[in-house]
């Protein structure tokens, strides 16, 4: 039956006695089963003692509380039941080294934020190897774990934020048949509607005053099914049966004791015996009354009294309901408030970085269109500059071309000055020669053969 489970496990091995386990697995399964209508959380404590390795031995398992009160955190009254534990462990030379609850029918086995905020009043500086058991019923048949796993949390001080890490344990093999006789006890007490297995702490610390508790009951009035709202009534109830019968038999044996003297003394005097009767009929009536005063009287002083301790647990029942929602609510306000911090600061760092991001695009941007700016103002000055030169070049040329043109013109006409004169003398010789007409056609193509390169000179 040795068992240890796998993953992230953690330093300090928890070894459990078979008292110890069949213990929290009586408590487990009296809130939990197949044949109740609701299965309820159970909580409890584990004390024992640890090597110098920090190994932690479980040699006792104590039931203490279940329902609601396991899913809402600890009220004063389990605080109390602690350190009453805890020096009574104390005293055993042993000390609590964890506790124990239940997830009955969950999809696996965890710590919830309630769990590790109950965690933090057993693992602690002074015991950083405290651990907490997680059982759930449904699972004893499913792989080799027996419906259970150990935890311990990686980092206490981070509270509910602290992630869990696994523990490995080992449960101790049965070496005798009152292991056995435990699982038949166990397996038949499971087929009653409410069974009692085993008894919680504050349960036995709840029970009725010591003087109801003088009216004689049995087992099987104990464990039957009364259909009573408060189970703490059913010894009100069985006693009050039970002081009737008490009574009633009582009147019976004097009323057949006074018949039995009245018949044996009837032959002595008819008159003797109507006294008798009447003597007995008084003495009868006397203690009817007596016996229904008394029983009046006593079920007036008890059942005020239960009445009044009833309604002073629905009242603390009902405060421990409010102030576990108080609770609640104050955890979903700070849950709330942590989410608006976290998104504010997200928020805030987010356009922070745009801030930065935008400026210093922007920055890049106006750098650039500062440096373009000078780009266009140079290429301005050089435009300019060159226009101031095209219009000096267009100048220079305008001012070459004229000096050109006067500079043709005055070469040209002391050419046509000297071509006129040479003209006029071509004239007077060919006078001379008209006569002569192949001279002076002679002189014509001659004369056509120059005229051309005079034109292209004067051009």
């Amino acid at each position: 039956m040795n068992e240890s489970n796998s993953g992230n496990v953690g330093a300090g091995k928890v070894f459990i006695t078979m008292n110890a386990f069949n213990d929290m697995l009586s408590h487990v399964l009296r809130f939990a089963g197949n044949s109740l209508e609701y299965n309820d959380q159970v909580l409890g404590f584990c004390i024992g003692s640890r090597d110098s390795n920090n190994n932690l031995k479980v040699d006792r398992a104590i039931p203490i509380v279940h329902g609601d009160v396991v899913e809402l955190g600890f009220p004063e009254k389990i605080h109390k039941t602690l350190d009453q534990i805890k020096d009574e462990a104390k005293l055993e030379n042993m000390e609590v080294l964890g506790w124990y609850h239940s997830h009955p029918n969950s999809k696996s086995f965890f710590f919830s934020d309630i769990d590790k905020k109950n965690h933090q009043y057993f693992q602690n500086e002074q015991n950083p190897h405290a651990f907490g058991i997680v059982f759930d019923h449904s699972k004893l048949h499913k792989g080799k774990k027996f419906g259970l796993e150990i935890f311990r949390l990686d980092d206490p001080r981070k509270g509910e934020k602290s992630n869990t890490i696994n523990i490995d344990f080992e449960i101790e093999v049965p070496k005798s048949l009152e292991f056995y006789r435990w699982v038949q006890k166990l397996v038949e007490k499971g087929q009653m509607k409410n069974p009692i297995i085993i008894r919680e702490r504050l349960e036995m610390n709840d029970q009725a005053p010591p003087d109801l508790q003088e009216i004689p009951m049995s087992m099987d009035q104990l464990e039957a099914d009364v259909a009573i709202k408060y189970p703490n009534i059913e010894p009100v109830v069985e006693g009050v049966k039970k002081g009737v019968q008490n009574f009633s038999n009582l009147v019976l044996s004097n009323y057949k004791s006074e018949l039995e003297t009245w018949s044996k003394e009837f032959n002595d005097g008819a008159l003797l015996g109507l006294n008798k009767i009447s003597g007995s009929i008084a003495h009868m009536n006397t203690a009817i009354r007596n016996g229904f005063g008394k029983v009046e009287k006593w079920i007036e002083l008890n059942f005020k009294e239960r009445i009044n301790e009833y309604k002073e647990r629905i009242e603390g029942y009902i405060k421990a309901r409010v102030d576990g929602q108080e609770g609640l609510k104050t955890n979903v306000n700070e849950v709330k408030e942590n989410l608006t911090k976290e998104i504010t600061k997200n928020l805030e760092e987010s356009i922070e970085s745009i801030t930065v991001s935008i400026k210093k695009d922007l920055n890049e941007t106006i750098n650039k269109l500062y440096e373009l700016s000078i780009q266009d103002k140079k290429i301005k000055e050089k435009i300019e500059s060159s226009t101031n030169q095209i219009s000096e070049l267009s100048q220079t040329v305008e001012n070459l071309s004229i000096d050109v043109l006067k500079g043709v013109s005055a070469l040209n006409h002391p050419f046509e000055i000297n071509l006129n004169t040479n003209y006029d003398k071509i004239i007077a010789e060919l006078e001379s020669f008209n006569n002569n007409t192949a001279d002076l056609e002679e002189l014509i193509e001659r004369l056509q053969s120059i005229i051309p390169d005079f034109r292209n000179v004067k051009k």
